[in-house]
């Protein structure tokens, strides 16, 4: 497998990371399209020092599916996110703060293909987002066989961010591995989007972005798996618990 690059986008202060330019990954998602896909956010983490911003997806009012990697407390960064659903510069749809974060219990001590398969996490939000408002991303069936094309979706800028994607990625499931790969191309930021594929007349999250594959950039994303569907199905519960009050 080609070398692997986490797709973090940090930002301390006045130290840059490694610059990559903006075309090597995905383009801006059309304004009439971006408000169809208000479910896939930005994720942001503020700190003494400055912050971090990755991307996530909405899968239930109160739950967003993130990459790992993203989550994790660097210097100077608090151990909380935020989550801006549909953001659009300053703009953005909904937005809450989190009350638990939880990682793929396997991902701190996993090497090799394993380091990526389950380089997932939920975090739970503070504040339910109404679905009149933002209405969550549907989870592919289980056993369903993917399409051979799927959306990419994701944030890579830390100043006026507006969501990226690519309506037209080949998808190849490595399925013995847990993961799916794209010619597709993404960025710093990406980590932690949505991989959406249409089944039928409907749209549901197939994995989530978590690494680009060097030298040439293109995507690696984790495919669902039993833990994330575990956590969204409790969450679902949840929600019907609130509203049977």
């Amino acid at each position: 497998m080609p070398f692997l690059k986490m797709l973090f986008y940090g930002f301390v202060v006045s130290v840059c990371l490694t610059t990559l330019a903006l075309s090597e990954g995905l383009p801006v998602v059309d304004g009439s399209t971006r408000s169809d896909w208000t479910a896939v956010g930005a994720v942001i983490a503020q700190g003494t020092e400055g912050g971090s911003s990755c991307s996530g997806t909405l899968v239930a009012p109160d739950l967003i599916i993130t990459a790992a990697h993203c989550t994790t407390q660097k210097e100077g960064l608090l151990d909380s996110l935020r989550f801006f659903a549909g953001q659009d510069g300053t703009r953005f749809v909904a937005s809450s703060g989190s009350i638990d974060i939880i990682r793929h219990p396997d991902w701190a001590d996993a090497t090799g293909s394993d380091k990526y398969r389950f380089d997932v996490a939920v975090v739970r939000l503070s504040r339910p987002i109404a679905r009149d408002v933002v209405s969550p991303v549907l989870l592919v069936p289980a056993q369903r066989r993917l399409p051979q094309e799927a959306v990419f979706l994701g944030y890579q800028n830390n100043t006026g961010p507006r969501l990226h994607g690519r309506f037209d990625c080949a998808l190849y499931p490595l399925t013995t591995q847990g993961l799916l790969t794209s010619e597709c191309h993404v960025i710093r930021g990406n980590s932690g989007g949505a991989v959406v594929v249409q089944l039928e007349q409907n749209w549901y999250l197939a994995g989530t972005i978590v690494a680009r594959r060097e030298p040439d950039g293109t995507a690696l994303a984790a495919q669902l798996n039993d833990w994330l569907r575990g956590h969204v199905s409790a969450a679902l519960k949840r929600e019907a618990q609130r509203l049977a009050r």
